[in-house]
């Protein structure tokens, strides 16, 4: 396989927010209503009068199977060569990421890190001479584990009274992805010399990447409530979450790609070093045999408030406002290919690490039709993250369209069509591909009986 596949261990999984069809031909925009409750518990009991998702079907898992070999880890299993010349690390971690869209031409690992000095100045390319985006991040940084974990997929809820439930279910992804030059690299490509990158052995310039994946099962309780109604303003509702979290397994890896020089002082190639951790129930270690079996587990607490003013919405929320996950494993250091250590390590998060959730939409009646707007800002212990969206509705159809920032710029496309025995969505949708940049294309598509 690639050298890069062991710098590229930060494609371990991905990190998607909960966006439906209608939300990505929009640019990602989150809009008001249960749909969202993921971001703001208020949302729970809030009119379905904004949202209207349908069952997004996930067909970026047919990439998944082994007639897909660049992203396919399946093809291992029937055809072990293929397996090794065309699956790529990073293409498996770029549609892992979007299950909800195919991807028409997910990122392409680089065959190698290579760093040069020109008239230019410094660059980091490939080895095909493409440049390497220096800085990229999403999500959470990942040095750490969190008490944010990904919603759920498919979860069982139960009502237990008035505004009260209970809801159970498996999640797994990644909590965040962050690539980026550490400060004496990116003071040498700021001087364009490597002079400061040679005053040592190993290199102190290094390029830095760091991700994490999760997976477990939730169970949460959460309550959420209309309030009276104020005057002018409209219809409050507020909502709060208590989710506490078994683990299944928790891997986060670290890697670092340095110059080497010859004895000339020219660069001569790259090191890497590779840190990982892995965590799993201890009735797995007779399974896997890795040394990661231990326990994980948190809890958090969320709050939100949304207002519904009739032609308009409004929510504020605060997710992880206290929390706290640990967990027991391994960690391993690699480097240039061979282990050098393998440590029991216990790995804890903070106990607040507040990550913030504003949007809002508003309905503008037409002649023709009707134009809906909405927006959201995420801030906080994350990577800021805000999405800007359309829809234009006429009769059975509408139109949509919008641009977001989720660690690169993105846009969506799409197009909803009530039919008469189900409504159907479906949406164009662009992100930048980590590591390499350029833009990666999908389709996705959800329905509505």
């Amino acid at each position: 396989m690639k050298r890069a596949a062991s710098f590229l261990l930060i494609g371990l999984l991905g990190l998607t927010l909960a966006q439906g069809v209608r939300s990505l031909g929009m640019g990602g925009v989150l809009l008001p209503g249960p749909s969202g409750q993921g971001a703001n518990p208020a949302y729970a009991a809030f009119p379905g009068k904004w949202d209207g998702e349908g069952f997004q079907v996930p067909v970026g898992l047919l990439r998944f199977l082994p007639l897909f070999t660049d992203t396919s880890p399946f093809t291992y299993f029937t055809d072990p060569t293929v397996f090794r010349n065309n699956f790529d690390f990073l293409s498996a971690y770029d549609q892992a990421t979007h299950l909800g869209s195919f991807l028409l031409s997910p990122a392409r690992s680089p065959d190698e890190v290579v760093f040069k000095v020109s008239a230019n100045g410094i660059s980091i390319t490939d080895g095909q001479g493409n440049n390497l985006m220096p800085t990229f991040q999403l999500g959470t940084a990942s040095d750490k584990p969190s008490a944010s974990i990904p919603q759920p997929f498919l979860p069982i809820r139960l009502d237990l009274g008035p505004g009260t439930y209970l809801s159970l279910g498996s999640f797994m992804g990644s909590q965040g992805i962050r690539i980026a030059p550490n400060p004496d690299l990116e003071q040498a490509m700021k001087d364009g010399s490597f002079d400061r990158c040679k005053s040592s052995t190993p290199s102190p310039c290094a390029l830095e990447a760091q991700a994490s994946f999760i997976s477990g099962i939730s169970v949460a309780l959460g309550f959420s409530t209309p309030l009276p109604e104020i005057p002018g303003l409209g219809r409050v509702y507020a909502g709060v979450r208590g989710e506490g979290f078994y683990g299944l397994g928790y891997a986060e890896a670290s890697a670092q790609a340095r110059p080497t020089f010859d004895q000339d002082g020219n660069v001569s190639g790259a090191s890497y070093e590779v840190r990982y951790f892995l965590s799993y129930p201890s009735y797995l270690e007779g399974t896997l045999g890795q040394g990661g079996g231990g326990m994980g587990y948190g809890l958090r607490g969320d709050v939100g408030v949304a207002v519904d003013g009739g032609d308009w919405a409004f929510g504020l929320a605060v997710q992880n406002l206290l929390g706290f996950s640990q967990w027991s494993g391994v960690e391993v250091t690699v480097v240039d290919g061979t282990e050098t250590a393998r440590t029991p390590t216990t790995k804890k998060s903070d106990f607040s690490a507040p990550v913030f959730t504003v949007n809002g939409a508003y309905r503008l009646p037409l002649e023709a039709g009707e134009l809906l707007l909405a927006a959201d800002a995420r801030f906080g212990a994350t990577t800021p993250a805000f999405h800007l969206g359309v829809e234009y509705s006429l009769g059975l159809a509408a139109l949509r369209a919008g641009v977001g920032l989720e660690g690169g710029w993105r846009f969506g496309l799409g197009a909803g069509f009530n039919l008469e025995a189900l409504n159907l969505d479906l949406a164009l949708t662009t992100h930048e591909a980590p590591l390499v940049g350029g833009t990666v294309y999908g389709i996705a598509m959800a329905v509505r009986f």
